[in-house]
């Protein structure tokens, strides 16, 4: 009874672990991955087009892409699930040139569309300083990575050899991020005020008017008697009239020594409101004195 039970026992482990490796099989052949198609590099200076280079994935170019000071490298090609063979977008896709002399890693960035298609571009006119300081041969890897894909992409394309005349750093010493140069400001200087002589006489034009306006109540013989028979509310009416027009003559003066423009139109807009209801009453009481016969 009891070699029963230990045949038994051992019939079931085997048969678990035939499952269990027949499962890790078929996940392991099941796992996504990339596909690339359509891979094309080009190669150009101006309008000169240096090198033409079509690639199957996995394979890679067996000559070194030459790269001097003005070409223009150009890289395009059809990011696909190789299963599926739909297009993929990935979170991350960078060509990443590492140099065979110092080891330093260069990477630089792989623009991918939601269509798949893919460019990546590398322009020698104004190269990264990491290439600008340490020209020679550099190893020419994608490497691409999303979070729907286990594994990232590492596709050796190549080598690229660049070769750089030895003043290009001193000509390109401006390329990148660093201290500039301090800038100088020049600030206008404050305009000059006229003489004085000037001011007064502007002064005493502003105050020209009221002048003329009391030789006209002389010349006219202004009857201020009448004040005495005008009712209370007459007179706070008029003198509210007379008060708010020199209020806002004041204010004139407040914006032209102090004031700003807003602070002034809110003041105006106040006295502006008081002079219209004060001057409209006190214009309609004069008008009934005068058609009441009172001179």
């Amino acid at each position: 009874m009891i070699k029963f039970f230990i045949l038994l026992s051992c019939t079931l482990s085997l048969a678990f672990l035939t499952i269990s490796t027949v499962a890790l099989e078929n996940d392991g052949n099941n796992e996504k991955g990339f596909a690339i198609n359509d891979l094309k590099i080009a190669v150009t200076s101006g309008s000169d087009r240096k090198l033409t280079e079509s690639i199957s994935y996995p394979s890679s170019i067996e000559k070194p892409i030459y790269l001097t000071q003005g070409d223009d490298l150009k890289m395009i090609f059809v990011l696909q699930d190789k299963q599926t063979n739909k297009p993929i977008q990935p979170h991350q896709a960078f060509v990443i040139l590492t140099s065979e002399k110092t080891g330093n890693q260069v990477p630089l960035i792989v623009k991918v569309r939601i269509n798949g298609k893919s460019k990546f571009e590398l322009d020698m006119k104004s190269p990264p300083k990491e290439i600008l300081s340490s020209p020679g041969n550099y190893s020419f890897n994608l490497v691409i990575g999303t979070f729907s894909h286990n594994h990232p992409l590492n596709y050796h394309i190549g080598t690229v050899e660049i070769d750089l005349p030895s003043t290009s750093e001193k000509t390109n010493s401006q390329v990148g991020y660093g201290p500039k140069p301090e800038i100088s400001h020049i600030f206008r200087s404050s305009e000059k005020l006229p003489p004085l002589f000037l001011s007064y006489m502007f002064v005493f034009i502003t105050l020209t008017p009221w002048i003329f306006l009391i030789i006209s109540w002389t010349n006219l013989k202004v009857n201020i008697s009448l004040i005495k028979k005008a009712t209370v509310f007459s007179l706070i009416i008029i003198l509210l009239f007379l008060s708010s027009i020199t209020a806002i003559e004041f204010l004139l003066y407040n914006y032209w020594t102090h004031l700003n423009i807003f602070e002034t139109l809110l003041w105006l807009t106040g006295l502006s409101v008081v002079s219209f209801i004060t001057g409209q009453k006190a214009l309609s009481n004069v008008q009934e004195w005068r058609l009441s016969g009172v001179r």
